[in-house]
């Protein structure tokens, strides 16, 4: 049976928003000229790391007053699972959007997305929407099912950073934090009944609350690990709090060049919640530096073990 996929005005999108994001995808398909995409990438990695140094000396901390237990920690345990959950937050994109891409796809998929949030190239949305519409998908569903989750990250993390940070921080900061919160949840349940096969399952709902879900325990889990090895004390309200400045950078996450970004959200947080500016900058560079570190082995274990034929998708409706 062949499959059906609906156009992009049955999932809520309106035809001109739909042609606008796909004049985008092709746009942004395209690579860079060669030096302007240098000169993003220096100008980005300079800025973080010229930052890096001066947290680094006004923090005043030297190389053996560092815990490298919880560095070891965030390489070998926190950073895989970020991939793994990235890898199953495609995997519940695709299944809204009636497709089943195979674990080497999706693996695929949640490295390429995740180092184009990084560098000078097409952003996470942008790489998810993409893959999907190659393995079938209209531009309207895909963009669709993509929204599905990284709504319901933004609405999950919008209202417990929220509430963290009226604790930690400034109480108006923390109520607008978690109204944006509930504002996103509305947004990803009316697309996620609009998106999904027969108005969506409560399990495929549960599934992709308890990712989203773990996202935020995993972020916090990262930015704690983090400020343990610098020996610095933080309460894991302070951890929940920070994990907002992860979700804004996913909500942006289709611009290029993010490299940076995060840690000056962090940075710019942390003395709103009781923390050092300067110990918010290295928070932020020191989870940086352990995930490029594993996701540059993530992405070298996918061009020695990775394979193309491994693209294909079955629809749901094929099934």
């Amino acid at each position: 049976m062949p499959s059906v996929h609906r156009g992009p005005r049955a999932f809520g999108l309106p035809e001109g928003l739909s042609a606008a994001f796909r004049r985008l995808l092709d746009q942004r398909a395209q690579r860079l000229d060669k030096r302007l995409n240098t000169a993003i990438g220096v100008v980005a990695a300079v800025g973080v790391s010229g930052a890096t140094v001066w947290a680094w000396r006004a923090s005043e901390l030297t190389l053996t007053e560092l815990s490298w237990w919880p560095l070891a920690v965030a390489l070998l345990v926190t950073a895989p699972a970020s991939l793994a959950l990235k890898s199953a937050e495609y995997q519940l994109a695709a299944r809204i959007a009636s497709q089943k891409p195979s674990t080497t796809r999706s693996f695929r998929v949640a490295v390429v997305s995740s180092a184009a949030n990084l560098l000078p190239l097409p952003g996470s949305l942008i790489v998810t929407v993409r893959s999907l519409s190659e393995d079938g998908s209209t531009y309207g569903s895909a963009i669709s099912a993509s929204a599905v989750p990284g709504l319901c990250w933004l609405s999950i993390t919008g209202i417990v950073g929220g509430s963290a940070i009226a604790v930690e921080g400034p109480p108006w900061l923390g109520a607008v934090t978690a109204i944006a919160g509930v504002l996103a949840g509305v947004g990803a349940l009316k697309l996620f009944r609009e998106t999904a096969p027969g108005g969506g399952s409560t399990r495929l709902a549960l599934a992709v609350l308890g990712v989203e879900a773990a996202w935020l325990v995993i972020s916090a889990l990262r930015l704690g690990l983090a400020v343990t090895a610098l020996g610095v004390d933080i309460s894991p309200a302070q951890a929940l709090a920070l994990s907002v400045a992860g979700a804004l950078t996913v909500a942006i996450g289709f611009f290029p060049s993010g490299l940076g970004l995060r840690e000056a959200l962090i940075a710019g947080l942390s003395p709103l919640i009781g923390l050092e500016f300067d110990i918010g900058v290295l928070i932020g560079s020191v989870d940086r530096v352990v995930w490029l570190t594993f996701l540059a082995a993530a992405s070298g274990a996918l061009v020695l073990f990775g394979s193309d034929s491994d693209k294909s998708s079955v629809s749901e409706a094929d099934r």
